[in-house]
């Protein structure tokens, strides 16, 4: 009998300081938002040469001719050929219009995409230049990015850390608490805005006028505060 008392008492002894422990602080989890300007140094351009023929042999032999050609040229105006690559060639029939054929009712069309990686953006309209005059008869696209972004990333966390160590003193000063230590961080990459462009450039004598610009980097943080 004793036994049981004993083991009675110590099971409501435990129960009572579980229950003293389980008691929750008051928190508060705001998030900060940090955003830096950075500067384009690359740019990727996509670009194709399209050849129509009703005979599918000299379809696909001009554009091979055409697409070495925009290589070359492109070489010439100071990309290297690790910065470049061939992608999606494809060959498909349509209907043949008068200006292409009236042999056939359909024509064979060759498509070849180059992909070409630009190290300095300020000569980014001289290689669309040199492409368009070598036979490159589509623009697909134009993007640009900022490098290597790491010192940019660490300014962005800290913009981000303080925005939302403001929000929570305000919050906090406005309901008469204070704000205590930080119990949780957690990150989350906002990504880049960058600047693209689908349409095709007309070109003349003058160099096509391109401007990389810049671009937003921006990271956000929800941090969860001790309220005292």
């Amino acid at each position: 009998m004793r036994k049981i008392l004993f083991i009675a008492v110590a099971v409501l002894s435990l129960t009572s300081c579980m229950i003293k422990t389980e008691k929750k602080s008051r928190t508060i989890t705001v998030t900060g938002v940090g955003t830096v300007s950075v500067e384009n140094k690359e740019a990727n351009l996509v670009l194709s040469v399209i050849s129509r023929n009703d005979d599918v042999i000299k379809a696909s032999s001009e554009n091979a001719e055409k697409m070495t050609a925009v290589m070359k040229a492109v070489t010439e105006a100071g990309i290297g050929t690790d910065s470049l690559q061939t992608s999606d060639y494809s060959i498909w029939q349509e209907e043949a219009d008068r200006q292409y054929s009236r042999k056939s009712a359909f024509l064979y069309v060759v498509s070849n995409r180059l992909h070409v990686t630009i190290k300095d953006v300020s000569r980014t309209g001289l290689i669309i230049d040199a492409a368009i005059k070598a036979g490159a008869n589509q623009m697909n696209s134009l993007s640009y990015s900022a490098g290597d972004t790491s010192e940019a990333e660490k300014q962005a966390r800290i913009l981000a850390a303080r925005d939302a160590d403001q929000k929570a003193n305000v919050l906090v000063s406005a309901s008469g608490l204070t704000l205590g230590q930080v119990i949780n961080i957690q990150e989350h990459q906002g990504g880049y805005a960058t600047v693209k462009n689908d349409a095709m450039y007309k070109t003349d004598l003058r160099s096509t006028p391109i401007s990389g610009g810049s671009s937003s980097l921006s990271v956000s943080v929800d941090v969860t505060y001790e309220l005292q």
